[in-house]
């Protein structure tokens, strides 16, 4: 039975079947609003999250659909109870790491607007960035640029880089808050020198939410020769990625956070040219597999099939409910959010305020509060979960299709006690 028949089979069998959901979805006399509540209500009860609690950190790990985890505990079972039937011809349908899984390759590249053959399934972001840091043929005096608000994942395996081959690492400063799309990019056009090389980037900063223009940026960079890779950790499954557009070199991402899949789902992105000649730094029999380039980097070793099951699941589950409606919905409640939080004198929202900049993460803080004691009262108050940002930058505040406007009322009173407004 194919994923997407299981799928429609299995919430069949829910409270609140996606059935209704798809049937809205597909029709177009009778499409409820995006802001409507009773479609988003049916699409949260596909969710196994706790009713009594409220989760606004997507940003970090993901809730994953019901039919996400069936798919991994379904065939985590039949793997332990069934594995003698395994005739060793293949892998396929036990475990992963000798199969070039074209079927959620294809999946993946029809999200991103990207062709097949050149994505590499990963364990993440970091792994996926530390693949083409440790592959790319660089020399003593080549350059790497990024900025200064870049994950530890995304800049680490570089810096490592730098310590033992001799590159350049070199960070510059963008603003927080960002306020405009030419602030960035005439920032990133002034630190390049003639020795950049490659420049690494976030396309949405994970600590204020900014949607960075990068398309633009690469415009630049591809004139002067630079190669760009960009970490699109906060894109999947939050704002609508075409990759062909864009034009970067090397795009690398996740799954867990906003498609909802388990941890330990990512992929990169490398440009054919590109990508043939990058060094495999995890090898194992395909290693110089040149027919199938992305393959080369998603063999390594024997791997846990049951993760990629519920991967395809959560690709089919955002699919079912509509890519852009998912988009517009994660929007919708951000920009609901952060209209709210501007409307209080004590609060800072370090998120941009252009609405292009912006989706579906908000972070804020409250005068004279550190982000932990914030974090603190959101829980101790409603059981909400956001994010501690630390003592400057407050908390980072995700809004997901999960979630509802009643539930942004009720934080935005706590930031007001809190506030003392």
């Amino acid at each position: 039975m194919s994923t997407r028949r299981k799928l429609l089979k299995s919430l069949a069998l829910a409270p609140l079947a996606l059935g209704s959901v798809r049937a809205w979805a597909n029709t177009t006399t009778s499409l409820p609003a995006r802001d409507d509540p009773d479609f988003w209500e049916k699409v949260r009860d596909q969710y196994l999250l706790a009713k009594d609690k409220v989760f606004f950190n997507p940003g970090t790990v993901g809730a994953m659909p019901r039919i996400v985890v069936e798919r991994v505990n379904e065939h985590m079972i039949k793997l332990a109870t069934d594995v003698a039937e395994w005739e060793y011809r293949g892998d396929k349908g036990w475990i992963s790491g000798y199969y070039h899984m074209p079927e959620i390759r294809e999946k993946i590249a029809q999200l991103i607007h990207a062709d097949a053959a050149s994505i590499a399934l990963t364990d993440n972001v970091t792994s996926a960035m530390s693949y083409i840091a440790e592959g790319l043929t660089l020399k003593a005096g080549d350059e790497i640029i990024t900025s200064n608000q870049e994950h530890g994942g995304g800049r680490s395996s570089w810096i490592v880089r730098e310590k033992r081959d001799g590159i350049r690492y070199r960070e510059f400063t963008l603003g927080k808050p960002i306020r405009n799309e030419q602030e960035v990019l005439d920032t990133v056009v002034s630190a390049f020198r003639p020795e950049t090389r490659v420049l690494v980037l976030s396309h949405m900063i994970t600590g204020s939410g900014a949607l960075l223009p990068v398309k633009e940026i690469c415009a630049e960079a591809r004139k002067r020769g630079i190669l760009t890779v960009l970490d699109g950790a906060q894109i999947i499954g939050q704002v609508s990625l075409n990759i062909q557009d864009i034009g970067c070199d090397a795009y690398v991402g996740c799954f867990h956070k906003w498609i909802g899949a388990p941890p330990g789902t990512g992929f990169m992105w490398v440009k054919p040219e590109i990508l043939k000649n990058l060094w495999t730094s995890v090898s194992s029999y395909q290693w110089n597999n040149h027919e199938d380039e992305g393959f080369r980097f998603t063999q390594r070793g024997t791997g846990n099939y049951s993760i990629l099951l519920g991967l395809e699941a959560a690709l089919d589950f955002h699919a079912e409910i509509g890519a852009q409606r998912v988009y517009d919905r994660i929007k919708y409640l951000g920009n609901y959010l952060r209209d709210e939080l501007r409307k209080m004198p004590k609060v800072k929202v370090f998120s941009p305020a252009a609405e292009s900049m912006c989706a579906g993460i908000s972070v804020y803080n409250v005068m004279g509060v550190t982000g932990s004691k914030l974090q603190d009262a959101f829980w101790n108050e409603a059981r909400m979960r956001p994010r501690s940002q630390g003592d400057e930058f407050g908390v980072r505040h995700c809004t997901h299709i999960f979630n509802s406007e009643k539930e942004i009322e009720a934080a935005c009173r706590i930031v007001r006690k809190v506030a003392g407004s």
